[in-house]
């Protein structure tokens, strides 16, 4: 009875797991309108690319991915919130491989070039859950949101799981938005970082800060807002870089949540915290 037991217990299991991740055969269609500037085989590759999308659409649904920016300013005194809401449609599944060959037909009609594709193939269901960061400023060895000019400031981090982190500080104010992790001598990169495991940065405490005093916060103003945030993923990320490559550690705010917002759409385990700190002089 026990080996019995552990037999229908077993295949349950395995049970439950591939519901969980269900793959499917799915089928789609897409017209694309070709424009003037895209060579024919550029087309065919889109118009395919998009029958794909919809047959995974259609079979698992989309998903409304929605970035909210909360903006504060400072002005006679008074602090003033802006909210920008930006969203992108994105599908709920991974096309896994083609079970036929798509097939093509370019066509004109009204004088415009159309291309009709058509595809089945095997997708399987994507499934996401966030997962429980901590994320603490410091000042002083105490979680604080309000600091006076020149206040020391640090950045203490710690994830159930393995994976990848950056740190950016966002001037709503100057619409800029500036990398704080990775340091300027780590080429660019997301620090890595390990399960269940406390670290602190932006300080002389971590092993790989370039400085030999803390990190400051000035401000010339009577009162300054800044948001500290913090990206995390279980897969290693690309920074914002240049049309040549090159790691770029500033941008403008909307620079930052384009980068942000093309990378959680291609990685489901990314995700953000952000906190808003204040500023006194």
């Amino acid at each position: 009875m026990r080996y019995y037991f552990f037999y229908i217990l077993f295949f349950l299991l395995i049970s439950l797991c591939a519901f969980g991740q269900r793959v499917v055969d799915v089928c789609g269609e897409y017209k694309y309108i070709v424009p003037e500037n895209l060579s024919l085989a550029e087309a065919k590759a889109i118009a395919i690319n998009q029958a794909r999308l919809t047959a995974i659409a259609n079979e698992f649904g989309t998903i409304v991915s929605q970035t909210n920016l909360t903006s504060i300013h400072v002005e006679n005194g008074t602090a003033h919130n802006n909210f920008l809401s930006l969203g992108e449609t994105e599908v709920k599944g991974n096309w896994l491989g083609d079970s036929k060959e798509p097939e093509v037909k370019p066509m004109y009609e009204d004088n415009h070039l159309v291309i009709y594709a058509s595809v089945c193939g095997k997708a399987r269901e994507l499934q996401t859950a966030e997962i429980e960061l901590l994320m603490q400023i410091i000042s002083n060895g105490f979680e604080t949101e309000r600091f006076k000019n020149n206040d020391r400031v640090s950045v203490r981090f710690k994830s159930p799981v393995g994976g990848y982190v950056a740190i950016f500080i966002r001037n709503d104010e100057d619409n800029i938005v500036s990398c704080m992790l990775p340091y300027e001598n780590e080429e660019g990169k997301a620090r890595k970082v390990k399960s269940n495991t406390e670290y602190t940065y932006l300080s002389t405490s971590d092993p790989i800060y370039p400085y030999q005093e803390e990190t400051i916060l000035v401000t010339n103003k009577k009162v300054e807002f800044n948001t500290f945030v913090l990206v995390f993923s279980e897969k290693e990320f690309a920074m914002p870089l240049s049309d040549m490559g090159e790691f770029v550690p500033e941008l403008s705010i909307e620079g930052f949540q384009r980068w942000l917002r093309r990378n959680r759409i291609n990685d489901k385990s990314m995700q953000t915290i952000e906190k808003t700190i204040q500023i006194n002089k």
